[in-house]
């Protein structure tokens, strides 16, 4: 059930990108003044074989988020009183009270080793498992940021997120007896990735992304060029943004 949750994270806010700020107060925004919100994210690839993806956020009369898709998969938003209550999809149901109810465990898929002045991670833990669960191999991410507000952030509110993000406790530590546990919400980045650099554990690179933004006179990114470079060749993504 939390993989449904954090799959609608996922297709609304893209690449692990939603804003929020390294304070954990609900009040705090993402330093944006402008409020809009994401229709659209189209993205094209250079690599062979890819056809163009369109993600398409629908929102009812009030400005909430009822759906977000991506033309083969959909995530309905259902609310109580303004407040996330499930989502559904694929034959499948998150309510978000019963994933609130316990900590979630975030060890499974990695840690955050370092943050910025701005609360954004800076370095990651990354674990590759096995079909039984061992981890097979581990990287580690480094992460640089530009200096805008994250563009997601009011759209991640207007879907609830920003709100179940705030009482979410994630728990990092492998022994049941001493979990670590942080707010879901202080993972997040507060500004835009604009490089990521993933490298074994012996510090050879296996995969570089430099992402250039084109930003509005508001400061949202209208487009953006990724280019990832690994051992197996470089492939360039083309992403457009559209707003409300």
């Amino acid at each position: 059930m939390k993989n449904r949750f954090l799959a609608a994270i996922a297709v609304i806010a893209l690449v692990m990108s939603a804003s929020c700020s390294s304070d954990s107060s609900d009040s705090v925004d993402n330093g944006n003044t402008t409020k809009k919100y994401v229709k659209t994210i189209t993205t094209t690839t250079s690599a062979s074989g890819v056809q163009p993806t369109t993600l398409t956020i629908n929102y009812d009369s009030a400005g909430k988020v009822t759906s977000a898709t991506d033309g083969s998969e959909i995530s309905y938003f259902a609310y109580d009183n303004g407040h996330l209550q499930n989502v559904s999809g694929s034959n499948d149901v998150l309510n978000v009270s019963d994933m609130l109810s316990t900590p979630q465990d975030a060890y499974e898929v990695g840690d955050v080793l370092n943050y910025d002045a701005n609360g954004n991670p800076i370095k990651v833990l990354i674990y590759e498992r096995d079909w039984d669960g061992s981890i097979y191999e581990q990287y580690v991410g480094e992460i640089t940021y530009d200096d805008k507000p994250n563009p997601y952030y009011y759209t991640l509110e207007a879907a609830g997120i920003i709100e179940v993000l705030n009482n979410l406790d994630l728990n990092f530590s492998l022994t049941p007896q001493s979990e670590e546990l942080i707010k879901a919400k202080l993972l997040l980045p507060a500004n835009n990735p604009k490089k990521v650099v993933i490298k074994y554990e012996d510090g050879t690179v296996k995969k570089t992304v430099v992402t250039d933004y084109v930003y509005d006179d508001k400061n949202y990114p209208t487009s953006a060029t990724a280019t990832e470079t690994s051992e197996y060749g470089t492939w360039i993504y083309n992403t457009t943004y559209t707003y409300k």
